[in-house]
């Protein structure tokens, strides 16, 4: 189990030249063991968290879009303007919002404090960035930045006349329709507690499924409507436990608490856990989280990336299950070629 707590992280420095892009943050992802810009398919996470401090005025960096990347922002404290080609919205403390690719946007504190945001973002195998005040183009691998002028397909690989036709090139790709700003912004306070409980009540809790309220499709891919992670808001009451003990086949799970003391059950210890505290259990490690106070609720978010395909394990039961469709078995051994001659 990878393990951290908040007031752990060095607190680090952006800044340009003059302030006007200023910000303070911490890592999770990489104290979490997480490598910088770098996926699953690389040794990384499927996602990168971080926690964004801002001065009064300050931006967190220029306006730009995402070729290939998602983000999404929870607002912790403070108050600020989400600039959108839509136009420029105010956001405050408990809002929650997300920026598909494509869509430019910059986020302002307007506020006389300090404010600060939780942002989640995928890890994209390669991604680039349009910064349309400056008309300039980054590229995350290599790490550059510039600005771009028209050059044939063949120039500088073959000689090309004066008068050398343009180079047939393919059409731009067809990009889906992205919902105005104020359709994927939402405030944690609208969005109604869901709860559950098993049969006899020995799992019980409730959530706010905030990317659900974004509009994504639940357990669905980004190609057909969902996005790369989810992210919910959950709470136990006391003595209550999440979910039984299991492990995912695909799927990472992090788990950040807000408020309470928590059991965390993985592998084969238990932890207790307090504010302020993160963990993340990759696939394969059986994990479950239990609210270890008699009194008090727990508070947590949950961020999980969105495998297209899950198994789930529960080692107490021996059972299995499968996420899509939902099911869940136990399973005997058979021969490979059983029933088939």
């Amino acid at each position: 189990m990878h393990r951290i707590n908040l007031a752990d992280i060095p607190e680090k420095e952006a800044r340009s030249p003059t302030g006007k892009f200023h910000s303070f943050f911490r890592n999770v992802s990489l104290a979490l063991g997480g490598l910088p810009n770098t996926g699953t398919w690389g040794g990384g996470h499927p996602y990168d968290l971080q926690i964004r401090r801002l001065p009064p005025g300050a931006a967190v960096c220029p306006y730009h879009l995402h070729l290939a990347q998602w983000e999404l922002f929870v607002v912790q404290r403070g108050e600020a303007i989400v600039r959108t080609p839509d136009g420029n919205f105010p956001v405050r403390a408990g809002s929650v919002f997300v920026h598909p690719p494509g869509v430019p946007h910059q986020l302002t504190n307007t506020g006389r404090s300090d404010l600060e945001v939780l942002i989640v973002a995928d890890q994209p195998p390669l991604d680039s960035c349009y910064y349309p005040d400056s008309n300039k183009r980054s590229l995350r691998p290599p790490g550059m930045f510039f600005r771009s002028t028209a050059a044939h397909y063949f120039d500088g690989e073959d000689t090309l006349p004066p008068d050398a036709p343009a180079h047939p090139t393919a059409p731009p790709p067809v990009m889906p329709p992205v919902a105005p700003f104020p359709q994927r912004c939402v405030h944690i306070d609208d969005i109604p507690w869901d709860a559950w409980e098993s049969p006899k009540k020995k799992y019980a809790g409730r959530c706010k499924e905030l990317s659900i309220a974004l509009g994504a499709k639940r357990n669905t891919p980004t190609g057909l409507g969902g996005h790369p992670f989810e992210v919910e808001l959950s709470q136990l009451a006391p003595g209550r436990t999440g979910c039984p003990f299991h492990s995912h086949a695909a799927e990472w799970e992090l788990f950040l608490i807000l408020s309470g003391t928590a059991n965390v059950r993985a592998g084969s210890g238990t932890h207790l856990l307090g504010a302020g505290d993160v963990v993340l259990h990759p696939p394969g490690e059986p994990h479950q989280i239990a609210n270890a106070s008699e009194r008090d609720d727990l508070l947590f978010y949950i961020v999980a990336d969105n495998a297209p395909v899950e198994i789930c394990h529960y080692p107490d039961s021996d059972k299995w299950g499968f996420r899509t469709p939902r099911k869940f078995f136990r399973a005997r051994d058979v021969d490979y070629w059983d029933a088939e001659e």
